[in-house]
């Protein structure tokens, strides 16, 4: 190893230690405390079955193949025609939002919820049943404290208090 990438190195250590150090951290102590994400977040995606036409323009756009149209039993048979409602698999959303900006009822909205566990690969595909209930609300064994992140000269970003306490 030559001198001046032992000296690189070295740098990356003394880096790495001022920051481990340094406070306030960068980390926070999920699940105690949560960040307050942004207006325009691209949370999990909420469908309205009411106000769906149907028109398959989701599934269309969608470049992760992640939204799918699903037959509706129920629907088709009292209709009298084959009847499709869209689902979504999150294993292949990717977010990008093409579903929601192209639906034309506003049936399709993004929520704030991100941080949800599975135990399952299947638990993560949602047919038009299961997709119509909403998404799923992060259980918390007590209320976490809020936090947002800010600007930080010294540090570049830095989480407080959202409450301003």
């Amino acid at each position: 190893m030559s001198v001046s990438r032992a000296i690189r190195h070295a740098k990356a250590i003394l880096t790495g230690f001022k920051y481990l150090l340094a406070g306030p951290r960068l980390t926070i102590m999920y699940p105690d405390e949560v960040q307050e994400l942004p207006e325009g977040y691209r949370g999990m995606i909420e469908y309205d079955w009411d106000s769906c036409i149907k028109c398959s323009l989701c599934a269309m756009v969608c470049p992760a193949d992640a939204m799918k149209m699903y037959v509706s039993r129920e629907e088709s048979e009292r209709e009298g025609k084959v009847v499709k409602r869209p689902g979504i698999n999150y294993t292949r959303c990717i977010f990008c939002g093409f579903c929601v900006d192209i639906c034309p009822t506003d049936s399709l909205k993004f929520t704030k919820v991100h941080d949800v566990a599975y135990y399952t690969y299947e638990e993560q595909i949602y047919p038009p049943v299961e997709f119509r209930k909403g998404v799923p609300k992060p259980l918390y064994f007590r209320e976490p404290r809020r936090v947002r992140a800010v600007l930080d000269e010294r540090r570049g970003m830095r989480y407080e208090p959202a409450d301003g306490s």
